[in-house]
């Protein structure tokens, strides 16, 4: 509505010069005399900073509530992003004398330090997403996020306790996904042929091994490993889910635990939505689909505004759909089951 209304703003001072009565009718609007009358040039200054502010938090909102890609990973960096901005807007605004800007974002930053102020009640799942995001990690940036955001005490405190909640999950998974005796196994078929170690050999291994502390060298390697890498470049292409697909040769405990942190979406909007499709489709004038009925209009809306059809490059594809169903024989009693 503000874009919309910025697009017209020489057409709002032209028509205040035709028309005396908008001045007039404009004049006996609004609660409080200071903003009664037509807009002014500074309102129009306002329109133009408030809307900039104002597509920041669109375009943050447009992609936490992403359906067809992975959020988990960038929700931290949203996070710190708002926190920036509000930290901008309120020294712009509280450096002016406008109390209407100064309330409105003295409103939004306690209302952001409710639900993200204090790191300690967050879901360290948040941090963990970020670290298994190959881009991030464990890096000066990550460290530097948290430090900006909530302070160099909080932010290391935050990192520790994270590094340590990411280091007991992999534990976890290690006991369910981990095996040993493969590994074993694939290595020493791959070396069944290869002369046996000597004694000295022998015997600085097993010092290693007692030196080390075999469980605990072996449950964190994987996860040191990835740790210890460099992180990937920047790419607006970058696919996470299939860099882990990728490496989960690699990494086999990681990537599976990998996978199920990454498949947590940061928003609800997707899933009420969902939900809700039926309650529009099947209301008080069409109380009469059938459960089949109702099950092919949803998935067909569902897969119409998933993709497109081009028939010029389905072609094929539709034609040999049209052979299939032409070669379908349905009684006028018979019931096809879309599952």
């Amino acid at each position: 509505m503000v874009n919309s209304a910025e697009k017209f703003e020489r057409a709002f001072g032209q028509y205040s010069l035709d028309d005396p009565n908008y001045k007039i009718e404009l004049a006996k609007m609004g609660s409080v005399p200071t903003e009664r009358g037509a807009p002014t040039h500074g309102d129009w200054v306002y329109v133009r900073e408030f809307k900039q502010f104002l597509k920041h938090l669109y375009d943050l909102t447009n992609k936490v509530s992403g359906t067809k890609y992975v959020t988990s990973n960038t929700l931290f960096e949203e996070i710190a992003d708002v926190n920036y901005l509000l930290g901008e807007w309120s020294d712009h605004v509280i450096c002016g004398d406008d109390e209407i800007f100064k309330s409105m974002a003295t409103k939004m930053k306690d209302k952001y330090d409710k639900y993200w102020g204090d790191p300690v009640k967050m879901n360290k799942y948040i941090f963990i997403a970020s670290i298994l995001d190959p881009r991030t990690k464990e890096s000066h940036f990550f460290k530097d996020l948290l430090e900006d955001t909530y302070g160099s005490t909080k932010g290391n405190a935050i990192l520790t306790v994270t590094h340590k909640e990411f280091v007991s999950l992999f534990g976890e998974y290690k006991k369910l996904y981990g095996s040993p005796s493969s590994e074993l196994t694939s290595h020493s078929e791959t070396s069944k042929n290869a002369p046996e170690n000597s004694l000295m050999r022998e015997r600085y291994n097993k010092r290693m091994r007692l030196n080390s502390g075999d469980g605990s060298a072996n449950s964190r390697s994987e996860l040191d490993k990835y740790l210890a890498e460099d992180v990937e470049e920047q790419s607006p292409n970058f696919d996470i889910l299939s860099w882990w697909k990728c490496n989960s040769a690699r990494f086999p405990v990681l990537s599976k635990l990998a996978c199920d942190i990454l498949a947590i979406p940061i928003s609800t909007v997707a899933s009420e939505s969902a939900f809700s499709t039926s309650g529009r489709i099947l209301d008080d004038f069409r109380s009469s689909l059938t459960p089949m009925t109702l099950q092919a209009l949803i998935c067909t809306q569902d897969w119409l505004r998933r993709k497109r059809i081009n028939v010029e490059a389905d072609l094929a594809e539709l034609t040999k759909l049209e052979e299939q169903f032409g070669c379908l024989e349905v009684d006028d009693d018979e019931i096809i089951s879309l599952d």
